[in-house]
């Protein structure tokens, strides 16, 4: 038989071969190409922990506690600044003594000097205290007057009944009006006088 031409290197090759022996061996010989490095998958990112969610009643019990410690705090330092200040002393009304007027001259100020807006109120010993305006209708300068009042009562029968005596004090110009505030002698108390309504004022000329 006939040999034959290897096609990768040219030789002879016997019949008896199917392929050719010294490829065969170069082949053997050669080594192997080394098989790419497989690329390592990536890591996957660790889910970052949840934060707890703080509850919402949990919040709310926080901050009542925080106002209310606040509103104690504030209510123990004013008791404190009023525990540490001195009692303030309480304003107590002098009447004045003015002489006695003759009837002439309580006749000019009843006819010129009108008392109006009574107002009764308590002092700290629960004395009667008495506030009014004295208002001058004239034109003429009255200067410094002074005058014992008789204060009374309009009862049912359109009679006035006296409730109280007070004097005043005051220097009126022409058309002039001055609130005054004085004691009232009486020997009722506040919530027992009449109303501001039913009261008359009438100046004692004795």
């Amino acid at each position: 038989m006939f040999s034959w031409i290897c096609p990768k290197c040219g030789k002879e090759v016997p019949p008896a071969y199917s392929e050719c022996p010294d490829c065969a061996a170069k082949d053997l010989a050669a080594p192997e190409p080394a098989a790419a490095p497989t690329p390592a998958p990536p890591r996957s990112a660790r889910p970052e922990p949840r934060r707890r969610a703080v509850p919402t009643w949990l919040v709310t019990l926080i901050s009542a506690a925080a106002l209310i410690g606040a509103g104690t705090a504030l209510l123990l330092i004013r008791s404190a600044k009023t525990a540490t200040s001195p009692p303030r002393p309480s304003a107590t009304l002098e009447t004045p003594s003015v002489p006695a007027l003759s009837a002439t001259q309580a006749s000019a100020l009843a006819k010129n000097v009108e008392l109006t807006g009574f107002r009764l109120t308590e002092d700290a010993k629960q004395k009667a205290v008495l506030q009014f305006v004295a208002v001058n209708h004239s034109a003429g300068d009255l200067g410094e007057i002074s005058a014992k009042v008789n204060l009374k009562a309009v009862s049912t029968q359109q009679s006035l009944q006296p409730v109280g005596t007070f004097v005043f004090r005051a220097t009126l110009g022409p058309y002039e009006s001055k609130e005054l505030t004085v004691p009232l002698d009486t020997k009722l108390r506040v919530y027992e006088l009449p109303d501001w309504q039913f009261l008359r004022a009438e100046i004692a000329g004795q």
